[in-house]
This record gives C-alpha cells, structure tokens and sequence, in this order.
C-alpha cells in the first residue's frame, strides 16, 4: 500500500480509526508497526482521540473488573460501547490518581504506584513510597516543560519509629528515582484532582486548590461564594467548570482567569434522582454536549445526565465499590520516559493466554512480591 498512498496520507488516515481497529491493523506487517510507533503517529492520533470513562468497580468477596468504555450519542440518546475490560481477581482495591495521554496512574494505598497504558498493554511501577501512610489527596499530569508528575498529599506521618508532626506533599517525576517532599500541602481536599493546563486542581470545604505542576507549588483560588449543599469539581469544553447542586437544580460555573462565573442554571425536566445523587465525574460528549455522571445511592447504580438535553442513562455498572475518571486512548509509549543514568525495576507487557473468547492477562508487581491476575474479555 505505501506504494499506492504516502506515508502522510496512511498516517492521517490511521489516525482517525478506532483504537481497536490501529491496534489489528499494526500486526498486518511491519511498516505498518512502524507507522503506528512513529512520534508523529503518536501525537497525531491523540489530537484527535476522544474522552472515554474508565470504571474500575470491586466488591468484596468477588472478583473486581477494569472497564473502558465509550459513550456514544444517536438521536440525542446515549449508549456505551464496551472497548476493553479487565476482570481483577487478586488484589486490594486501587485507587485512581489521574489519567493524561492516555497513561493511568494508580495508586494501591500501603504499597505501591504504577503507571498503565491499556492500549499498549504497558504498565511500570515507579519507585518506593518514602511514608507508609494514608493518602487522602492524589493527581497525576503533565507540566508545560512536558514532564509527568504524580502528586501524593498525606497526612501526619510516622516511618522508621519516627512521627512527622506535619502533613506533607509527596512529587514524583516519571523517569526519575526519588519522590520529592514538599512541607507544603492543602487542606480539607479529598480524592483524585482535576487536570488542566499543568495545574492539578482539588475542591474542599468551599475552595479550590491548584497544584501548579511547573513550580511545584499550591495555590488558592476562591470559589462560587456561597453554601452549597454538594458539587463536582472538572474540565468542560477546556474550562475548569463546577456542577454546583442546588435544591431546585443545577447550576453550571466556569472559572475565566481567576474568577467564576455562572454560565447557566437548570432547573426544568430535571429529574430529582439527579439532584439527590452524589456527583462523581464529568465528561465532554461527542457533539458538542456536556455530560454529569452521578451514583444514585438508591440503586447504588451509576447515571449519565446531560447537561444539554437533559437526556438521562443508566450505566450498568453497579458495585459495593468504584472508581470513575476520564480517559483519552493513545499509543504513548512508557519506554519514553526512561532516561540514560536510570530504568525502572523494568516496563512491563502484560502476558496474555488467549483461551476461546476470553484473554487472561497476569501483572507481577516484583517490587513487593505481589501478584494482580486480570481476565479480558476479547470483544468482536
């Protein structure tokens, strides 16, 4: 084919396929490998990949399962079209951090971090945590210099017989092989952050917090100035935006600089499972939408609204735990962040055993001597 079509025009043309279909097409011949490996490729195809949700849901005493699924809109009607899921049946339950490119950084609270490419089928775990302790705030990004940096935000500390009388920040950049502590950290925040512009950003007791990931530094920024009974803190159409859950409706506000602003308020054909739900993700839809995901506690099941339509989709995901976040597919490479003086213990490929129509893939996590065993399920 390269003799029948540039190379400019295969890439382009690769760069707009379903992931699942590059992912077939690279094992057609080596060119083709090649192409899909290229930098440009790479870079290409994730300017034009699409959020996905990633719901990794655990119940005790049952095997856990990683899901990577699309949402895709007909007729102003919404649907999800399953990519990927991976069935965990060892091992605690994990905790997203973040997610950028396409790399997921995970965290398993008391023993380790790893960052996962599930297009790739790549995971590495970076180095040792320096505190033994519980991590209540977490972000994962990328600064403007292009380095990816994973933020731990923990609580008083003991290590060694020793007690640190105050909080502290843990920074780690990928490819190198110390976390960093900073004295500095914020208060009342909880949870993964919201990723935008180098800043990881987290909402607590009315405040916005923000990580700037270039300096290294904490910031406060204010927030909507009055009392709400609940909110959820994301990223719309680019803008850091925050769902704020009124007793009569919605209201939409997006921060310009360092000011919010409101920019709509919703309260007709709202349904009150909505407003009595807990808010836990926001998503940008395929044309133009913007899209609230809420756990109805009731059902204990996971709901899509749009903030647009006011269309409403039941997920089927329902679980005694889980763990929701947006997810942008892309074919960045994990071997890129090695650098000349240092590896990780090493870059992991997933084994798989291909069994009928299932996949099972195993993770050995040597730093700890733990095993993780996962079950794929191989769509059509």
């Amino acid at each position: 084919m390269e003799d029948v079509l540039p190379e400019s025009v295969m890439l382009d043309v690769l760069s707009r396929l379903p992931v699942e279909a590059i992912i077939r097409f690279k094992r057609v011949c080596r060119k083709w490998r090649d192409l899909v490996s290229d930098p440009y490729f790479v870079r290409l195809h994730l300017s034009r990949s699409h959020e996905a949700l990633m719901i990794y849901k655990c119940c005790i005493g049952t095997h856990g399962s990683l899901d990577w699924v699309e949402m895709m809109e007909h007729e102003d009607k919404y649907h999800l079209h399953p990519v990927k899921s991976l069935i965990c049946v060892r091992g605690p339950p994990f905790r997203f951090v973040g997610s950028i490119n396409g790399l997921i950084c995970c965290y398993c609270p008391y023993f380790f971090v790893y960052i996962l490419n599930p297009v790739l089928e790549e995971y590495v775990i970076l180095p040792k945590l320096p505190f033994i302790n519980e991590i209540y705030s977490y972000g994962f990004g990328v600064s403007a210099a292009g380095k990816y940096k994973v933020i731990l935000c923990n609580r008083t500390a003991s290590f060694q017989n020793t007690v640190y009388g105050t909080d502290h920040t843990l920074v780690h950049t990928i490819g190198t092989t110390q976390w960093k502590v900073l004295k500095q950290t914020p208060n009342h925040t909880m949870g993964p952050g919201v990723l935008l512009n180098s800043h990881v950003y987290w909402l607590g007791d009315g405040q916005v917090y923000g990580f700037d990931l270039n300096t290294e530094t904490f910031e406060l920024f204010p927030s909507p100035g009055r009392r709400y009974r609940k909110s959820k803190l994301g990223v719309l159409k680019g803008r850091l935006s925050q769902i704020i859950f009124g007793s009569l409706g919605l209201e939409v506000w997006v921060m310009n600089g360092r000011t919010w602003y409101k920019e709509r308020t919703i309260r007709e054909n709202i349904s009150r499972v909505i407003l009595e739900s807990l808010p836990v993700c926001l998503i940008d839809g395929l044309k133009g939408t913007s899209i609230l995901i809420v756990h109805d506690e009731a059902t204990d099941k996971l709901l899509a609204y749009c903030l647009d339509t006011n269309a409403n989709l039941y997920l089927n995901c329902k679980a005694g735990y889980f763990r929701i976040m947006t997810y942008r597919p892309s074919f960045v490479k994990l071997h890129n962040f090695q650098r000349v003086n240092f590896t990780y213990d090493k870059v992991t490929k997933h084994h798989c055993y291909f069994f009928d129509n299932v996949v099972f893939i195993s993770y050995y996590f040597c730093q700890r001597s733990f095993k993780v065993w996962l079950v794929a399920t191989k769509l059509p």
